[in-house]
């Protein structure tokens, strides 16, 4: 973001400032400017005014594919496979903690993609985490989600057994809402 500024000189700097700019081929403003610049920057780096903070940067641009861990528009057999194993990896890794999923949680779409990102987040700390946080917020959110599943309760009866993948989840399409 730029602000406007107007600014008085004396006539003799007023006219240094365009031999200056003449010299550079650029506008008397743009010179004063890159000046003024210089010069707050000058006074920041001797501690008489605040260093200047840095812009936030920018959101990345949107992506026109979904995020890995929802399901692409119209279905895909290949993901639907892969994402089935991640889970059944994810529930052998995680027994205790995925102890009180119900079985039937792919109809769920909250279930669904709330594992689906815990499988692929998993995925990608193991493949490229470098930071420890990281694996200290997934194990806290993966501590939430148990805790959810052990509030919506159920029971052991009903608890999910890993293995193939039921019809309604590897078909060549699945829509939630049939």
């Amino acid at each position: 973001m730029s602000r406007r500024v107007q600014l008085v000189l004396p006539e003799p700097v007023a006219m240094q400032l365009h031999e200056l700019a003449a010299g550079a081929h650029e506008p008397p403003a743009t010179v004063a400017a890159q000046m003024l610049r210089g010069a707050v920057a000058e006074a920041a780096a001797a501690g008489r005014v605040r260093p200047l903070r840095l812009a936030p940067p920018p959101p990345p641009p949107r992506r026109s594919v979904r995020a890995r861990w929802l399901e692409p528009y119209g279905g895909d057999r290949k993901w639907s496979v892969e994402m089935w194993g991640a889970i059944v990896e994810l529930h052998g890794r995680y027994p205790r903690q995925l102890e009180s999923l119900q079985d039937g949680w792919w109809l769920d779409e909250a279930h669904t993609e709330t594992l689906c990102a815990l499988a692929v987040w998993r995925g990608e700390i193991d493949d490229a985490g470098d930071d420890p946080r990281e694996e200290l917020a997934f194990q806290s959110h993966l501590a939430h989600y148990a805790a959810v599943l052990r509030a919506q309760g159920g029971g052991v009866d009903s608890a999910w057994v890993p293995g193939a993948p039921p019809s309604e989840w590897a078909g060549p399409v699945r829509n939630p809402l049939d």
